[in-house]
């Protein structure tokens, strides 16, 4: 499965047994960003009885996810919401769960399902779209590849953006995150061995001519 990311933010209300759960869900940028957001919704319903949640996403080229139980029995909210996001694959996205509790207690099953629900629900509302995570290159190699390192990076659906050659060929290439192996053995295969390649990191500021 590819992964997906969340389009826009989303809200879903459901009532389980007296209990009131309000999904929400959103594209996170950082986990920063996903702490503002969940700070804002604190806020917003401050007589909750519960606000539990789980995230998945990249940050330093590492996959990270979290979540939390905020107050619910051990396991019984910050997994199942989770587990809703690893089943769809889902990244760069958190999603909260707020509960009003109605005065019935629901056990931990009920819980559980009540949380995985709530959690599905919103992401069936939701508009998804593929993931993409560009990744940058520096590629140098004698010029003399030029023509075939050229072809067979395209090939590989890579880009090119930036054109620093001098005497030596030295190219900048974007590529998707799942086609780095590829670009590697590509650079290697077409220059002989002779190309080499530097990764360049995301903070760095990158230009097309």
């Amino acid at each position: 499965m590819n992964r997906i990311t969340v389009v826009k933010a989303q809200k879903f209300v459901s009532k389980v047994r007296q209990s009131q759960f309000i999904s929400y869900i959103r594209k996170i940028e950082s986990i920063s960003d996903f702490r503002s957001w969940l700070s804002q919704i604190k806020k917003d319903h401050y007589d909750s009885s519960h606000a539990c949640w789980a995230y998945r996403m990249y940050e330093d080229d590492q996959l990270i996810k979290h979540s939390s139980d905020a107050g619910e029995p051990s396991g019984t909210a910050g997994q199942p919401i989770l587990k809703v996001l690893e089943q769809y694959d889902i990244i760069q996205t958190g999603i909260v769960i707020v509960r009003y509790f109605g005065g019935t207690k629901l056990g931990k099953r009920g819980l559980i399902d009540a949380y995985f629900e709530s959690a599905k629900n919103v992401v069936d509302r939701s508009e998804l779209i593929p993931w993409s995570d560009p990744q940058f290159y520096r590629v140098m190699c004698p010029m003399s590849y030029y023509g075939i390192l050229s072809k067979n990076i395209m090939n590989i659906n890579g880009k090119i953006i930036k054109d620093e050659s001098g005497e030596e060929l030295q190219w900048v290439i974007q590529i998707d995150r799942s086609m780095t192996n590829k670009l590697i053995k590509t650079v290697r295969s077409s220059t002989m061995g002779e190309g080499n390649l530097d990764k360049i990191k995301r903070e760095a500021k990158i230009e097309e001519p």
